[in-house]
């Protein structure tokens, strides 16, 4: 008797719950429809859900129905989907079992060596498309840029003279708002997942997270792009970053084969169509990207195993450092023949940041205490850095999450550089001619 009565308590008491992960009214809840997890409306309802995360819930219903008239509980409302099934994790692990033993065996040592080859030729075409992705970007953004300072220049020197800075001031903002209000408005509509470096999204898919149209091709062109007119637009980001996603995209379109934007299947390394041979060749395009930024081989195979890739091995190495060194060779050789400052064979390009030349200096003991106090107050500074730009991005993802509003957060970056460049000609003194002709130098003006 004391048994059924316990039996039919505890059935009462857990009949009027409802799943954990079912349709509510509000909290967080996971839509059967379409297998995502989302933020649903607000409600006065007082049909509570309980069980796990009962508490939790309350507690959040309760702080954002109090505040649920506020403008951010209708932005986190628009929001939209906050886990997504569409984030999927790739399949890393082979098999090894019987059949796909027996299945290798039977295709053959001819068969084993042509793969390998394979190998090598894909990491030579990673390398040198690499290359010339950087090599367009370089030459692209250098062209805009001494086009732009050329006009800027010109009606400076007619405007000083005819006293109508106004001119030169409003054709400086409108070269810097207008490339980059294109560069946004293309990652803002266009592809989304292109927008920033890509250095995350990239260490993503090489430890197993399929990120959407990561590696598509619309990405890579609206990455160059977007780097090309925020470059010439005056913004201060490099093309350093956007490189080693280029490079990663390159080597997964170049591997499988085929195109998905396209929808074009060339017949071309079948057997590479695996996510396991697909993230090697990510990994070695992401360390060309790197050598070629940086004019360091070395550099992009350290990368790919320290900051990349968490799976590894020995032979990937050297695929690798083949990949990267032919990437800042094929850059260097191409470099030289078209840059007017140097002569043709000079090699003297290894990679997109150059520093020029350096003069020989001669340090002195008593110099030592001084470059030690510039070390600390650099790691203080970049430590302020750091935590003012954790802050502000955490505030951008919360208010500035509308299409329209991040045009308009671009648009206004590049006004208020342009305009603090343009007053800290009158406010310097130290201001001095790179060379007979500075047009030479845009970036440096």
């Amino acid at each position: 008797m004391a048994a059924s009565r316990k039996e039919t308590t505890t059935r009462t008491r857990y009949s009027d719950r409802t799943p954990l992960l079912s349709e509510q009214r509000g909290g967080y809840s996971m839509n059967n429809a379409d297998d995502e997890i989302r933020h649903d409306s607000f409600s006065g309802s007082q049909e509570q859900p309980h069980g796990f995360l009962h508490s939790r819930r309350r507690r959040r219903r309760f702080s954002s129905s109090s505040s649920s008239d506020s403008p951010d509980a209708h932005d986190l409302r628009e929001v939209g989907h906050f886990l997504s099934s569409k984030y999927e994790s790739l399949d890393y692990e082979e098999c090894e079992n019987t059949l796909f033993l027996e299945e290798e065996k039977q295709k053959g040592y001819k068969f084993v060596v042509w793969k390998r080859a394979s190998r090598w030729l894909v990491m030579l075409l990673i390398g040198i498309l690499t290359a010339f992705v950087a090599f367009f970007i370089d030459i692209s953004i250098s062209t805009f840029a001494g086009f732009k300072y050329k006009q800027i220049k010109y009606y400076m020197d007619k405007c000083i003279v005819e006293k109508c800075l106004l001119y030169p001031y409003l054709l400086w903002v409108a070269f810097n708002v207008v490339p980059v209000a294109i560069a946004s408005c293309m990652v803002a509509f266009g592809a989304p997942v292109a927008a920033g470096s890509g250095i995350p999204q990239i260490k993503c898919y090489l430890n197993g997270v399929k990120v959407p149209h990561v590696v598509r091709f619309k990405t890579l062109v609206v990455k160059a792009l977007g780097v090309i007119c925020s470059v010439g637009g005056g913004l201060t980001v490099g093309k350093e970053g956007p490189m080693i996603h280029s490079g990663a995209i390159i080597a997964a379109g170049i591997s499988q084969g085929r195109s998905t934007t396209f929808k074009r299947d060339f017949k071309l390394f079948s057997y590479f169509r695996t996510d396991h041979e697909k993230r090697d060749f990510v990994s070695a395009g992401a360390a060309a990207g790197v050598s070629a930024a940086f004019g360091a081989p070395v550099g992009g195979v350290l990368f790919s195993l320290e900051e990349g890739a968490s799976f590894w091995n020995q032979s990937l190495v050297w695929n690798i450092f083949f990949c990267s060194m032919i990437s800042s060779f094929t850059l260097n050789v191409v470099l030289s023949l078209t840059t007017s400052a140097g002569q043709a064979g000079e090699l003297s390009y290894p990679g997109l940041l150059n520093f020029g030349k350096f003069a020989s200096v001669v340090y002195q003991v008593w110099e030592m205490p001084i470059f030690l106090m510039m070390g600390a107050l650099g790691g203080l500074t970049g430590a302020v850095f750091n935590y003012t730009n954790r802050k502000l991005t955490v505030f951008r993802m919360r208010k500035i999450h509308r299409k329209w509003l991040q045009v308009l957060e671009a648009m206004l970056v590049s006004a208020m550089t342009c305009t603090v460049g343009f007053f800290m000609i009158y406010l310097l003194n130290d201001c001095h001619s790179l060379a007979a002709n500075p047009i030479d130098y845009p970036l440096q003006v």
